[in-house]
């Protein structure tokens, strides 16, 4: 009797063992359903806040402010806008009268470059700039460090034949105001060090200077709302939330500009 009850005992510890199994089962089963369930939430919650998002850009696009100075032609040599995929561009030219970019740069930029040439000037995430040179290098964590803005920012500074950017840019309007203006905001937004000289940030894109710029890229500011409030402060209309090319460039598009006469 006494061995059959010793004997029992194990097969009692295998049946608790079993059931403990069963319970751990289930628990891990609610647990997945838990984190499939928050996950959900959270992409809903991604998914609202993106459509918010774009609305609020849409309606700020079709409502613009400003535009006292949208009625005037543009200057001779003109400002232009540059518009790609997801940037925008302010160009100026070269050897301009309000500012000798050759002399202000002189030692950043190649001293061979022909007479007519424009600067391309876009503020932005230096990461962006140099490791996102095509969708495909867009990753998560490229993309987060930067509308965290953990990044330094940027003013990309971009040398380019004059002939293409009248081919393929728009003229701004606002006469000689507005690329005062545009000059101003872009000076204002770099970076110096304690000897004053521009701090140059290294970058493998042929053609292209980096200089430290001011500021902080977020989902709020992007490189697309400093274009806008550049333009906004030289009086042509801007929309008040830009984080799109296209947010930048409607608000001009939607005002009759007078055509510009030539660069001559």
């Amino acid at each position: 009797m006494e061995s059959r009850l010793h004997a029992a005992a194990p097969c009692s510890h295998l049946d608790g063992t079993r059931f403990a199994a069963e319970g751990d089962g289930v628990g891990a089963l609610k647990i997945l359903f838990t984190g499939l369930r928050w996950s959900g939430l959270g992409l809903s919650a991604a998914l609202i806040c993106g459509f918010w998002y774009l609305i609020a850009s849409w309606i700020a696009g079709a409502l613009p402010t400003g535009g006292t100075t949208g009625h005037l032609p543009p200057a001779r040599p003109a400002a232009y806008l540059c518009e790609a995929d997801f940037h925008t561009d302010i160009a100026l030219p070269l050897d301009g009268e309000v500012i000798n970019w050759r002399k202000e740069l002189r030692g950043y930029l190649p001293d061979y470059l022909p007479r007519d040439t424009y600067l391309l000037f876009g503020w932005g995430d230096s990461v962006f700039f140099t490791k996102v040179l095509y969708p495909e290098d867009l990753t998560l964590t490229r993309g987060l460090s930067a509308l965290a803005g953990l990044n330094p920012v940027a003013m990309r500074i971009v040398p380019v034949y004059g002939s293409d950017v009248r081919a393929v840019c728009d003229p701004l309007p606002g006469g000689q105001t507005t690329k005062v203006v545009l000059i101003d905001q872009i000076l204002g937004s770099l970076q110096k060090d304690a000897d004053g000289a521009y701090r140059q940030i290294e970058t493998s894109v042929p053609g292209e200077l980096l200089l430290l710029a001011k500021g902080r890229y977020s989902p709020f500011f992007t490189c697309n709302q400093w274009t806008a409030q550049a333009l906004g402060k030289a009086g042509l209309p801007r929309a008040l939330f830009a984080p799109f090319a296209w947010s930048v460039t409607a608000p001009l598009k939607r005002t009759n500009r007078i055509p510009e006469p030539g660069d001559g």
